[in-house]
């Protein structure tokens, strides 16, 4: 099989990876991360447990995989938000966006369930990020109603997206492409919030921000 030129060819065991992240997701949505078992993975792929533990040691390992894409958009927002001179607050809102609406759409398979969201969410480089984009969204010797306002601007980032990819859940489960208005289906890097949106919701993340200057 040609493969494109640069581009190296993938492994077997790299496509295996992405099958066995794709359904994990779907079922992560459908069922619940804590309703989903290695079997009913294994079961889905048409594979054994056996198979299955070759390439992820437990469902854990799944999990940090599915969400890893999203950990390293959000920090490349951070290390945006570090930059001298520093960027924009649209550049950095956009770019939360754009992490929220690609890879971290696969959050929305977890809001149902707090104890994922803490294990992920609530870990030390995520943390860090977050604060990151917050204190640069504030401005320089920012007052305690800046440094709110940078929070309730990424809080709308947050809950706009994962809103509108919750919404898009749903319609997929009941086998409706919100987008197509045929079947719906969610994958782990599957983007699930349109371009309108998106926009949108950059926009109102700056208005809960507030004038910059």
């Amino acid at each position: 099989m040609a493969t494109m030129p640069g581009r190296a060819p993938r492994s077997h065991a790299a496509d295996t990876r992405d099958r066995i992240l794709a359904v994990a997701v779907q079922l992560f949505n459908e069922r619940g991360y804590a309703g989903t078992s290695i079997r009913d993975i294994a079961q889905c792929l048409g594979m054994t447990k056996a198979a299955l533990y070759y390439h992820f040691a437990s469902k854990d390992m799944i999990l940090d995989a599915a969400v890893q894409p999203f950990v390293e958009a959000f920090g490349h927002v951070s290390d945006l938000s570090r930059v001298d001179p520093p960027v924009s607050a649209r550049s950095i809102i956009e770019g939360l966006v754009e992490a929220m609406a690609g890879p971290g759409a696969v959050l929305s398979a977890f809001v149902d369930d707090p104890s994922v969201i803490h294990r992920q969410v609530g870990k030390g480089d995520l943390a860090s990020h977050r604060d990151a984009i917050v204190i640069a969204l504030a401005g320089p010797e920012p007052t305690p109603s800046r440094i709110l306002r940078a929070r309730c601007a990424v809080g709308c980032v947050q809950a706009g997206i994962l809103g509108t990819a919750l919404e898009r859940r749903a319609l997929a489960a009941a086998g409706v492409d919100a987008a197509r208005g045929g079947p719906g289906e969610i994958g782990v890097d599957q983007p699930l919030v349109p371009e309108d949106v998106r926009r949108e919701v950059v926009e109102a993340a700056l208005d809960a921000l507030g004038p910059t200057g």
